[in-house]
């Protein structure tokens, strides 16, 4: 499971630098979207994996 989180962690980070290189470019806003999705994901992918983690720590023991 942290596995994930780490990889998803570096990914998102991987996808925000290139982003950002793209953007000081070319100025274009739809790179700073794209940016603001890939933030936006990955903190709902986070919270998912929160909940699950608690909730299962919370039944099971």
């Amino acid at each position: 499971m942290f596995i994930v989180l780490r990889l998803l962690f570096v990914l998102a980070v991987l996808g925000i630098a290139y982003c950002a290189f793209k953007y000081q470019g070319s100025r274009d806003p739809s790179w700073l979207r794209l940016i603001k999705w890939i933030l936006y994901s990955t903190l709902g992918l986070l919270v998912i994996f929160f909940v699950g983690l608690l909730i299962e720590r919370l039944w099971v023991g």
